[in-house]
């Protein structure tokens, strides 16, 4: 009698732990909605952690690797059709504009579609866009975690040709860009359709520091 009990006490807190942390995931990602794509006020220290990921050349790299500088991180697939693309096209743009200052950035891309991504597809896909770029990917397991540390969302979607498969889907993802100090700490947000001379003039004041 006494087991049972506490086996049901154990479901019970295991239970009440899950629901509350949905909760927590569905506030924040309402939340977003409200803040116009853009990380919500107040909620800036919940971003961010270690990773241990590959590059688009195959070599292993943590977030250890990205210490000595500001980080512009972008998660996105490179079967996107158009707000990766876009986004990556911002990115070029204000790295452009950036000029010497970029030698205190890293921008990368972080891939939420790592089935497809593979170094060397992201390898592939980088010569469309400012070579400064690096582009991540990893394990499912691994991919899964950034995510979550970044809160950032994802989930497989029809495509223009019918329902989603194994082998044919598209992504629907978060499309935030986070601007992290060299010590891991976010600083700002931006919604992936602001234009390239508003992100260098808020990037700007922070590199020039």
């Amino acid at each position: 009698m006494k087991t049972q009990t506490l086996k049901r006490g154990l479901l019970t807190v295991v239970l009440s732990a899950v629901i509350i942390g949905g909760i927590a995931l569905v506030d924040y990602l309402v939340q977003l909605g409200r803040s116009e794509g853009t990380v919500p006020p107040g909620t800036e220290a919940q971003i961010g952690g270690v990773f241990s990921l590959i590059d688009q050349n195959g070599e292993p790299v943590s977030n250890d690797n990205f210490s000595d500088r500001y980080k512009l991180i972008f998660f996105g697939f490179t079967n996107c059709p158009d707000v990766c693309p876009t986004t990556l096209s911002r990115m070029t743009q204000a790295l452009s504009q950036l000029g010497p200052l970029n030698d205190k950035l890293y921008p990368l891309f972080i891939t939420v579609d790592p089935e497809r991504d593979t170094p060397a597809r992201l390898k592939e896909y980088a010569k469309a866009f400012d070579p400064r770029i690096i582009y991540l990917t990893g394990s499912a397991e691994e991919i899964a975690k950034v995510l979550k540390a970044w809160k950032a969302n994802r989930a497989k979607i029809a495509t223009a040709e019918g329902e989603a498969t194994e082998e044919n889907y598209s992504m629907s993802h978060s499309s935030v860009l986070y601007l992290m100090t060299p010590d891991d700490r976010l600083v700002e947000s931006y919604n992936w359709e602001i234009q390239p001379d508003k992100m260098v003039g808020s990037i700007s004041e922070y590199l020039a520091r």
